[in-house]
């Protein structure tokens, strides 16, 4: 009976100690755990800071369609402007270049700029384009004496109709010397069948 409280014992005694064994191992792994993310966090802090653009920089620009959903992607030279640059002076500058768009841009369909990664290596700008709307409609409005069309704005001459402003009604003629818009192709047709009638 002794024999089979020592065997007993000696059981409860190497689970006791094997489960210290574990949790002993467990707290040491989970340390290490602990450790081991601080030190990637500083790591990645001290790594943040040192991201900055400099003139060795590769700087690829991608160019989106948003229309056809075709992108280029080309490599230029890195602007000087953009020398010396951390991430978030670079996205704010791209804020700021997108708000203050030149017009020769905005009229070749220039939506957005992304910056879509950054390193000290490299950094990926993406400009977004879609093709520019073109006002619908038409402007009428007298000219050497007859019907004339022009584009909406009326800067642009499209054709002459050869409709004579004495076979139009005197109200039609008021509002042709100012001129007036015609929303669409269909109403152009209809008005220039009734002046000719």
């Amino acid at each position: 009976m002794k024999r089979r409280y020592i065997v007993i014992s000696s059981f409860f005694i190497a689970s006791f100690l094997l489960s210290f064994l574990c949790y002993g191992s467990y707290r040491y792994s989970e340390q290490l755990a602990q450790e081991k993310k601080e030190k990637n966090r500083i790591e990645q802090t001290v790594t943040k800071k040192e991201q900055k653009i400099t003139g060795d920089t590769k700087y690829i620009l991608e160019i989106y369609n948003e229309d056809s959903g075709e992108l280029t992607r080309e490599q230029q030279g890195i602007p000087s402007e953009y020398i010396g640059m951390e991430r978030k002076e670079l996205e704010s500058y791209l804020k700021k270049c997108v708000q203050a768009m030149a017009a020769d841009e905005q009229e070749a369909g220039l939506s957005d700029m992304r910056l879509i990664s950054f390193s000290s290596e490299e950094i990926i700008l993406r400009k977004y384009y879609r093709e520019p709307e073109q006002e619908k409609g038409f402007f009428l409005r007298i000219l050497d004496g007859e019907v004339a069309i022009y584009d909406r704005s009326g800067n642009k001459l499209y054709e002459k109709t050869g409709i004579s402003v004495k076979n139009i009604p005197e109200e039609e003629v008021k509002k042709l010397k100012k001129g007036y818009i015609v929303e669409n192709e269909k109403d152009l047709y209809s008005i220039l069948e009734n002046f000719s009638s």
